[in-house]
């Protein structure tokens, strides 16, 4: 009878470890499970895991900054905010959760705060490529046209094959009015990926801008042959279209 209850005893708190994932495990477990969640793009097991390893040790700047990581991939920027706050708390010389946090506050219009962030990161790890793209981006994003246009040349210093970097160089660019700078970094991203739409439309609309009215149309079909319904490309092919019968 004893053996038999012990039997039973076991039986439960096997299925309660099985069904509750890393509630028996420790918070290193827990970041190592986590770990693989994120590469696998598993974001929502990922995110579960990291909040029980900051549960089960919540002096854990380890866990608060992949907790956080994780938020900020899906969009969590308030909470990743809150989250990526106590991480640097607890490690002031962390260089992803400054310009993680960075990403954040850009996404949540608070670009001052953001630019403060990501030029810690930097300050942190001088040749750290994503602090500075993240400065370049917070910049961008309030304005600051030339801190962006340097951080983003930056990053292109160390990975030329970046086609996204060179799609917002390119708008930098273009918010400066040089024009054949966007022109020339937007055909750069797409000698990279031929697919990266934004950058098919930026390079439309510059030459839109410099007059080029066929070749902008052109890009924009080339959009619309691959994808019919795309929204962005159909309002832009309207606008261009609207201005030539103007004139």
């Amino acid at each position: 009878m004893h053996s038999s209850s012990t039997a039973l005893i076991v039986s439960a708190c096997f299925i309660s470890a099985f069904l509750n994932g890393c509630t028996v495990k420790g918070a290193t477990d827990c970041l190592i499970s986590g770990n693989e969640y994120f590469k696998a793009s598993d974001y929502k097991h990922a995110e579960t895991e990291y909040r029980q390893a900051l549960k089960l040790d919540p002096d854990s700047s380890v866990a608060a900054n992949n907790l956080g990581v994780i938020l900020n991939e899906q969009g969590k920027y308030d909470e990743a905010i809150g989250i990526l706050r106590k991480a640097i708390q607890l490690d002031p010389k962390n260089t992803i959760a400054h310009y993680v946090l960075a990403q954040s506050l850009t996404n949540k219009g608070l670009y001052d705060e953001a630019i403060k962030e990501a030029s810690t990161a930097v300050e942190i790890s001088q040749s750290e490529p994503q602090a500075h793209k993240a400065l370049a981006d917070a910049a961008l994003a309030k304005g600051d046209i030339q801190v962006a246009v340097d951080h983003y040349r930056y990053v292109l210093q160390l990975n030329s094959d970046d086609d996204v970097v060179h799609h917002k160089l390119a708008l930098a660019l273009g918010q400066a009015g040089q024009l054949d700078g966007q022109i020339a970094e937007e055909h750069q991203a797409l000698e990279i990926n031929p697919d990266n739409v934004d950058a098919r439309i930026g390079l439309a609309v510059a030459l839109n801008d410099k007059g080029k009215k066929a070749l902008a149309e052109a890009e924009i079909n080339k959009i619309l042959a691959k994808d019919p319904k795309n929204e962005e490309a159909k309002k832009y092919l309207s606008l261009f279209q609207d201005a030539k019968k103007a004139k």
